[in-house]
């Protein structure tokens, strides 16, 4: 009696494992590139945080100081905001003895649809009336 000759199973296996191994390098290329974005649009969200904040109190500051309603864009001054644009709206009400002020500060950076994109608005409702 003659053995059967099984030959071409180890090929199969290695041909297997190559398919493993090829599907967890990619997992693993992707999963680096999540881990690298994800810091700088973290960093991107607070560079806008900040700049509509700036934008808020500078609002605030002419709306109280200055008794105006001004509107206004402008880039804010700094290595931190690198990037960042803040439009800063207002609208005011009188009333006995002042005014209510209702300022908007929006900060955006990039433009919508890219990668680094981030944008954060602001409200905020101040009045002068002692």
């Amino acid at each position: 009696m003659r053995k059967p000759v099984e030959s071409g199973f180890a090929m199969v296996t290695a041909i297997f494992l190559l398919v493993v191994l090829a599907v967890l390098g990619g997992f693993m290329v992707t999963l680096s590139g999540v881990h690298q974005t994800a810091p700088t649009q973290a960093l991107d969200a607070t560079r806008v945080y900040f700049g509509a904040k700036a934008g808020l109190d500078w609002g605030i500051q002419q709306a109280i100081a200055a008794s105006s309603c001004v509107g206004s864009t402008f880039t804010p001054a700094g290595n931190g905001l690198n990037g960042v644009s803040v439009t800063v709206t207002c609208s005011s009400t009188s009333h006995t003895g002042g005014n209510v002020y209702v300022i908007t500060s929006t900060a955006q950076r990039s433009t919508f649809g890219s990668i680094d994109y981030a944008r954060r608005q602001m409200r905020a409702t101040v009045t002068n009336i002692p």
